[in-house]
């Protein structure tokens, strides 16, 4: 198992990513992802019973059904995911994807739209070794245009890496008032 992560505009990430692992299984590449989503995002509803059973107090439910299975765990507070804690519970893969985890000390390209409203990461954040951007960047990174998936795929390849080796992230200057 080896480890990339993609960060960066959600719109980008929602048309790269699913090309980026069509293309890594064409060559036989086993993938996974790990998504960050919104806080308020729920897989449950009220009314059905695991809703019921997650507000009566149960700490974990897995659903499943022929086709697939989701593990849901309950948070006593509000607490950042543990990456490595949600790699170990991955069955054998060759590749995971970490999609949205900003914090996450593995390696990342971000993804930058000339017309996004933010900031870009990739100046204060030296986990991120790579861009995939629709306009020229002024960095020292490489660039990749979004229609270059055999380029991106081959640069997540060559830079994932084994689970708990990280990169040693430098924190952004804080300036002082």
């Amino acid at each position: 198992m080896r480890v990339f992560g993609i960060v960066g505009d959600c719109q980008s990430k929602r048309r790269l990513v699913p090309q980026v692992i069509g293309q890594l299984a064409s060559a036989d590449v086993v993938t996974s992802v790990i998504k960050r989503v919104s806080d308020d995002v729920d897989l449950d509803r009220p009314g059905k019973g695991s809703y019921e059973q997650r507000q009566a107090g149960a700490c974990e439910i897995l659903i499943a059904n022929s086709f697939r299975w989701a593990l849901m765990r309950e948070n006593a507070l509000p607490n950042e995911p543990d990456i490595d804690e949600l790699l170990a519970r991955l069955g054998p893969t060759d590749l995971v994807l970490l999609e949205g985890f900003h914090l996450s000390p593995y390696p990342k390209i971000e993804l930058i739209r000339s017309k996004q409203d933010r900031r870009p990461s990739f100046r204060d954040d030296s986990s991120i070794i790579g861009v995939v951007c629709d306009t020229d960047l002024a960095t020292e990174l490489p660039c990749f245009r979004m229609e270059d998936v055999p380029a991106i795929c081959a640069f997540v390849q060559a830079h994932s890496v084994p689970p708990y080796e990280k990169i040693d992230v430098v924190a952004p200057a804080v300036a002082m008032a």
